[in-house]
């Protein structure tokens, strides 16, 4: 094996650099084999997506670090993976659109400072080779691209760089909002059969009969007889 390798609680290895034998390029190594999604930016704010078809992220993930040995690789998933070398980090996530295929980003050290924060990162990646590459300052900056978790994902604060291009054609379909129809009736506040009319302008009709439920009889009173005296 080149150099010494060694776990972390959380599943993360390390691997020393004790071994005389120059490694290969894992970033050459996957220009020479996967077809170019998307690239952007040039010299050292460069950034580059490949596509590994029928490959999961673990897969894509060994083949990487048989070829060039990483500082730090993060904890086995089939969704996101991270292998990080002393130029360049690389960024393994599952394909949204085919869960077959891997996208390979290959991003920068300079372009990595910029997109990521180090909360993020921190979840996959051990402080210690974070802070060796991008400084301890790092760690308390606002991020340039809050949100940034790689290729697949989407910046809440914008940037040229983050969206899928190859769903970028897609329609969408705005739904007209819905109404209802409903019945029933109000009071206008005047007196008689105008009073109260439905919804549709309709007055209903008011009968004087027991369980109309609107009566127009006058109240009843009665007619009491006596007598009473006057003091005086």
């Amino acid at each position: 094996m080149n150099g010494h390798e060694a776990v972390d609680g959380m599943g993360r290895r390390r691997v020393g650099h004790s071994s005389p034998r120059r490694c290969a390029d894992a970033g050459a190594y996957v220009k020479d084999r996967n077809p170019l999604v998307k690239a952007e930016g040039q010299g050292s704010q460069m950034v580059k997506v490949y596509s590994a078809e029928g490959k999961d992220v673990p897969t894509v993930a060994k083949e990487l670090a048989a070829e060039e040995h990483p500082r730090e690789t993060s904890k086995q998933s089939t969704d996101q993976m991270f292998l990080v070398y002393d130029d360049k980090i690389i960024n393994l996530q599952k394909d949204p659109q085919n869960a077959a295929n891997t996208l390979v980003e290959i991003d920068s050290i300079a372009y990595a400072r910029e997109h990521y924060d180090s909360s993020f990162l921190q979840g996959y990646l051990t402080a210690t080779v974070l802070q060796s590459l991008f400084g301890g300052g790092w760690f308390n900056r606002a991020p340039a691209y809050p949100g940034y978790r790689g290729y697949t994902s989407v910046p809440p604060g914008g940037g040229s760089f983050g969206t899928d291009p190859r769903s970028a054609g897609s329609d969408t379909k705005q739904q007209a909002p819905a109404t209802t129809q409903r019945s029933g009736s109000f009071s206008t506040g005047k007196n008689g059969t105008d009073s109260v009319r439905k919804n549709d302008g309709s007055v209903p009709k008011v009968s004087n009969g027991a369980g109309s439920g609107f009566s127009t009889s006058k109240p009843q009173t009665s007619t009491r007889s006596g007598s009473f005296s006057k003091r005086k």
